[in-house]
């Protein structure tokens, strides 16, 4: 048998080795190979089996791994296929768990996960003999809303834990407030006075969870990100004095009576990054920002809960401009992506076809100054107002536009002063732009004449949406998107959504557009292949 070569000695280039062939990037099936590499390679010699199993058992998913490495007669099973225990661990066994179960640093449990293992599992898990189930767990995700297996999340809350999510599998669907939940996440801090990651957004808004995770948050000391529901006046004091802290994501309070924290706000000056607040209405966000500096962040997210707002109107108009004004002049420059996220999806036509929510340039003037912006998403708007020449002057100030959404978001009956000659603008001055959701009346111009005849084509682009964009000659439209954008092959809109007897008056059409833009597309394949035979002949 070959020696190990000296170099592959040191645990810690073993360490670093068997790292990179566990995280190859590729399949499902390729990570099982993976995983089965590191397996093989713990049974290769003494000198890798220690540091190969640091790797393999590192993340884990579920409880059910530790728990298949029990003896046979320990393990069982349970009419529905649960892994199950039939007696209590002995020493020798608890020691065969810990084993592994030291190693590990990094667990994600969620529903399906602890839908495979039974009552008798969870409940010898909770009576473990030592203090701590996972002694080393640095990273914790707990997926799972039921409270009947709390038991098990307190038994894994250890101090070395700096990361840790609490909520559900589910992306639309929150904790919901209760009192085990306002109970366990009072003792989180103290539990884990090390934490630098916490995500835990509850639902409901109560105070019952509000005060709790607040007394949480002050314990923590050590935060760089924290994603959150209700915070109090103390808890936002105390993430003001962290110097650590660079991301942060909470909302304002849901009280009838109460009013955004705003002296506590202000506190924070030039440290974080990234910046996400919830609230209900535009007022309460104004609010937010008075006299309010945040010099240094680069990202920002403003929404609005559309579950709290008025059901007949949406928002005042005369609120929006003051909230645009507070906002420029609460961030400096430096800004770098701005998504402002508010869903009223109204179908009452009355609204949609009111003037009163149309904006025009003075009115997004204000965010001129971001001149850094990637991201500009301002879809929740009705942009009707704004016209050629006005769009012109903002597309020249956002040159570094990657991303850009712009009154598309909702279906607006007010029609669009901005025109395909805008769209033109967009492309000409924007080189860097991958995605566009934009509010416009398609038709036919002059491609002869300036911007259209001096535009480069943008080529990263494959799709766009267009929302409730009017429409006059598919077949036209379709050819000068196809001039801008060569590798266009989806243009999407928005369906009326309504009763089927409604006749939407634009579907049709671009539909037409998709039609002619993949005959244009596949005549353009076509092309470039001859042009190649050409070439080689």
């Amino acid at each position: 048998m070959r020696r190990v070569h000296v170099c592959l000695l040191p645990t810690e280039i073993l360490l670093v080795v068997f790292t990179i062939i566990r995280e190859e990037p590729g399949t499902r099936d390729s990570l099982k190979r993976d995983t089965n590499s590191i397996a093989a390679l713990a049974r290769t010699c003494r000198t890798f089996k220690e540091p190969a199993l640091d790797v393999l058992w590192e993340n884990i998913s579920g409880i059910k791994p530790l728990i298949s490495f029990l003896p046979e007669g320990v393990i069982s099973r349970t009419a529905e296929r649960k892994l199950s225990l039939r007696r209590p661990l002995s020493t020798v066994e608890w020691k065969i768990f810990a084993q592994n179960a030291r190693r590990i640093h990094s667990l994600v449990i969620n529903n399906c996960n602890l839908d495979e293992i039974s009552e008798q599992v969870v409940e010898a898990l909770v009576s473990t003999p030592s203090f701590a189930l996972l002694p080393n767990l640095r990273k914790l995700q707990w997926l799972d809303d039921r409270e009947c297996f709390f038991p098990l999340l307190r038994t894994l809350l250890v101090p070395t834990i700096t990361s840790i999510k609490l909520g559900t599998d589910s992306s639309m669907q929150l904790w919901l407030s209760s009192f085990p939940k306002s109970a366990l996440l009072a003792s989180l801090g103290a539990r884990c006075p090390s934490i630098r990651e916490l995500d835990c957004v509850y639902g409901h808004y109560s105070d019952i969870c509000a005060g709790p995770i607040s007394e949480a948050v002050c314990c923590c000391c050590e935060l760089v990100r924290l994603k959150t529901g209700v915070l109090n006046a103390q808890a936002l004091d105390h993430l003001a004095s962290l110097l650590s802290l660079k991301s942060l994501h909470f909302q304002l309070s849901y009280g009838d009576d109460d009013t955004p924290p705003t002296d506590s706000i202000r506190m924070f000056t030039s440290k974080l990054d990234e910046l996400s607040i919830t609230a209900t209405s535009h007022t309460s966000l104004t609010q937010c920002f008075r006299n309010v500096h945040f010099l240094s962040c680069r990202s920002v997210v403003l929404s609005i809960d559309s579950d709290c707002m008025d059901p007949d109107e949406p928002y005042d108009p005369l609120d929006i401009p003051g909230l645009i004004v507070a906002f420029s002049e609460c961030f400096s420059p430096v800004l770098e992506q701005l998504h402002v996220k508010f869903e009223f999806n109204y179908d009452n036509e009355s609204i949609l076809n009111d003037h009163r929510f149309a904006f025009g340039f003075d009115v997004i003037a204000p965010f001129l100054q971001f001149s850094h912006l990637t991201m500009l998403d301002l879809d929740w708007l009705c942009t009707s107002d704004v016209d050629d020449e006005a769009f012109k002057n903002m597309v020249q100030s956002w040159p570094l536009l990657e991303e850009f959404h712009f009154g598309s978001g909702d279906r607006w009956l007010v029609p669009p002063s901005l025109t395909f000659t805008g769209l033109v603008h967009l492309i000409h001055h924007c080189r860097h732009l991958r995605r566009i959701d934009i509010h416009f009346t398609a038709c036919s111009i002059d491609a002869n004449s300036e911007p259209f005849s001096i535009t480069l084509p943008n080529e990263m682009i494959t799709w766009i949406f267009v929302g409730f964009s009017p429409i006059v000659d598919p077949k036209t439209v379709a050819c000068q998107l196809h001039a801008l954008l060569p590798n266009l092959k989806d243009v999407v809109c928005h369906g009326w959504g309504g009763d089927d007897d409604h006749e939407e008056p634009f579907d049709g059409q671009w539909n037409r557009v998709n039609e002619y833009l993949q005959v244009l597309t596949e005549g353009a394949v076509l092309r470039e292949k001859i042009g190649g035979l050409w070439e080689e002949s």
